[in-house]
């Protein structure tokens, strides 16, 4: 399964790139709502969750379907410029047409594809979408049917969340991340102006792929999802608070978003789910195994190596080199002797590393 955005025709000027305060509030309520899936965020999301009043943690409950796993397009901005301030967003958002609303909605709430059918006319296909998101858990149940019965009212209750969360924390956040976010789309700009569409792209995301036959770049994603982009905007929005995820929103009639994060503040960026999968099968034999033992204490030789594990020094050697070609091994040289240890810093974040690849 794949994102693919094929770029046959698309030119620099259909690339947009900049920012949104509602895009990165959603990616904050995402994090809030899926903890686990943010490690490097941890402090932050511990003094914000510990913080909010219990009147918001009831509603973020109640809306949590709207982004804890598909995030809402809703939620994203469906027309330039880019750069508003926040409450110009959620102005859009209020006067969206109802019925364009209510469907996007739907399709977030769901949080699987489903043919939803005309929710507002259809009172047989309000009660096949409620009750295919009460299969899928109570809250969404719940939410599906606040919105087939009184959609307006629902907005109303969202819009009232999103202010106040501003209200509690994000009118702090958002000053101190808006900085980093019209940096990175310097940088972005600047690769449009220099790269292919496809290659620009593509720099969004380690787990990102370009095709040429026909151009186009494809997202490692766990949803199957083609979009052209010849003549149509696609809006290249940077968050904070979205790492690890890249979310790619296709929509009829809205420009097409690349939600993608920005890079790491310690500088260090994903991993590639290659390079996850290799140190795992290295870790995974007994033998390379029994020497990382004696590599995590202290720089050691490749034949002292072998005295301490009963094995010949070139079968030592070919198992060092299976770790150090996937980064756990650091060696260096002492007059005529070479000594190893373990890459700890990578080991240790070898579990950051399978859960990001897992989950973005």
């Amino acid at each position: 399964m794949a994102v693919v955005l094929n770029t046959v025709g698309a030119t620099a000027a259909d690339l947009v790139v900049g920012v949104s305060p509602l895009a990165e509030l959603m990616a904050c309520l995402h994090a809030i709502a899926e903890p686990e899936h943010h490690v490097e965020s941890r402090s932050w999301l511990q003094r914000v969750r510990g913080g909010l009043t219990p009147g918001l943690q009831n509603q973020l409950t109640t809306f949590a379907p709207l982004w804890a796993r598909r995030r809402c397009r809703l939620l994203l901005p469906f027309e330039l410029p880019l750069g508003r301030t926040l409450e110009d967003e959620l102005a859009l958002l209020a006067n969206l047409p109802l019925s364009r609303f209510t469907a996007i909605a739907a399709d977030a709430i769901h949080g699987i594809d489903m043919d939803i059918g005309v929710l507002p006319d259809d009172t047989a296909a309000q009660d096949a979408f409620v009750a295919s998101c009460e299969r899928r858990s109570f809250s969404r149940g719940e939410l599906a049917r606040h919105l087939v019965r009184d959609p307006e009212n629902l907005r109303g209750g969202l819009l009232e969340l999103l202010r106040r969360c501003a209200d509690e924390f994000f009118s702090d956040e958002w000053p101190r991340v808006r900085h980093r976010l019209e940096s990175e789309c310097s940088e972005v700009r600047a690769r449009v102006n220099a790269l292919p569409v496809p290659e620009t792209l593509a720099s969004l995301s380690t787990n990102a792929v370009v095709r040429q036959n026909p151009p186009a770049v494809v997202f490692d994603k766990l949803q199957s999802l083609r979009a052209d982009l010849r003549g149509r905007r696609c809006l290249l929005v940077p968050s904070v608070h979205a790492r690890p995820h890249l979310i790619v929103k296709v929509e009829p009639t809205f420009p097409v978003v690349v939600h993608f994060p920005v890079k790491s503040a310690s500088g260090s960026e994903p991993e590639r789910l290659a390079q996850v999968r290799l140190r795992l099968a290295v870790l995974a034999d007994p033998a390379r195994l029994a020497l990382c033992r004696h590599l995590v204490n202290e720089p050691i030789t490749t034949s002292e190596l072998a005295a301490r594990t009963a094995m010949t020094a070139p079968q030592v050697s070919r198992h060092l080199r299976g770790l150090r070609e996937t980064g756990l091994l650091i060696s260096h040289r002492d007059g005529r002797m070479v000594y190893h240890r373990l890459n700890l810093q990578r080991l240790m974040h070898l579990g950051i590393d399978v859960l990001t690849a897992v989950i973005r």
